[in-house]
């Protein structure tokens, strides 16, 4: 329950001097259009509030702003200030017994500082944080565009020579959908939740515990085939090839995007209204601006305004609340 109220100054004096020294906000709106607050005839901080029948208080004398958490804005507010890490404090350590020089900069230490709520948070092993369902990220790539990674002082050579070098993630899918018949009714997004990525042995084996949800890596749409190629993994399934992705309808496409257009997911600006509100969902204030810029400039819109307005209330909620 969230109370507020300006008490009784004869029944609770205390109270009343926390309110009037600290918790008090205005005059504002026609009674003092001047205000700092006012913005284009309106409190930025959006008084008056309404009005309640009761409120508490706590030993500690502060200024305490509560809210009503009811809008996407401020479960995303929340979501990022509790998990934005660990406090961190920089010290010096100085010796007085002594008039040696010493260096400024190595007199410092980047020290961590735990407080006194999450060290009993650690002592016990309470969980820091959880996630239900999991989440596996599923790579895509190009034929032949696959990332191999190996540590720097390794031969190329060995590196090249060996036999599971063109096993990906992505082409296991391939191979679990040749060789067996229920995996062929799954989209690759939907595949985690029936099988398994074995990285050790690079092969799928199916799931026989626990659930979890596929999300393929992100294609930004300047990046031309294989922003396309994403597009079709959301739809097609059954997959045995490169070549089979882009086989609609039994024709086989030259290009991903051919394919697109084939499967009628580029017939109007779907694929853009899609790409903005998929990113809408993780990207950063600015980087859904020059994502926003990147599609007008390099991408084939067919109605710029008709995109900005249908994409205006995700973006100005989304880049408002993340900045």
């Amino acid at each position: 329950m969230i109370t507020a109220e300006i008490p009784d100054m004869d029944v609770d004096p205390d109270g009343y001097n926390v309110v009037k020294n600290y918790m008090m906000h205005g005059p504002c709106g026609d009674l003092n259009p001047g205000c700092p607050c006012m913005k284009q005839g309106k409190c930025s901080k959006h008084f008056l509030k309404k009005f309640n029948n009761q409120t508490t208080f706590d030993e500690f004398d502060a200024h305490i702003n509560v809210e009503l958490c009811n809008y996407s804005i401020s479960v995303k507010y929340l979501f990022k200030y509790v998990n934005k890490g660990s406090d961190r404090a920089t010290i010096g350590i100085e010796c007085l017994d002594t008039t040696t020089e010493r260096d400024e900069i190595k007199r410092y230490l980047d020290c961590r500082y735990i407080s006194a709520t999450e060290t009993c948070w650690r002592i016990f092993k309470f969980d820091i944080h959880h996630r239900e369902p999991a989440i596996e990220r599923l790579p895509f790539h190009l034929q032949g565009e696959n990332t191999i990674v190996f540590q720097e002082e390794r031969c190329p050579e060995s590196i090249l020579n060996r036999p599971d070098i063109v096993k990906t993630k992505f082409t296991e899918w391939f191979e679990a959908n040749k060789e067996y018949e229920d995996a062929r009714d799954l989209t690759y997004s939907d595949f985690p939740t029936r099988w398994v990525w074995d990285a050790r042995g690079k092969r799928c084996i199916g799931r026989k515990k626990g659930k979890s949800i596929g999300r393929i890596h992100f294609a930004h749409p300047a990046s031309g085939e294989r922003f396309y190629m994403r597009m079709l993994l959301n739809f097609v399934k059954g997959s045995t090839s490169f070549e089979s992705i882009r086989t609609i309808n039994g024709v086989r496409y030259d290009t991903y995007k051919e394919a697109c257009y084939a499967l009628g997911l580029l017939e109007d600006d779907k694929e853009w209204n899609d790409c903005l509100a998929e990113a809408a969902c993780w990207a950063s204030g600015n980087e859904l601006r020059n994502l926003f810029v990147t599609i007008l400039i390099h991408c084939q819109v067919s109605d710029s305004s008709k995109l900005w307005r249908s994409n205006y209330e995700i973006l100005l909620e989304d880049i408002t609340s993340l900045q």
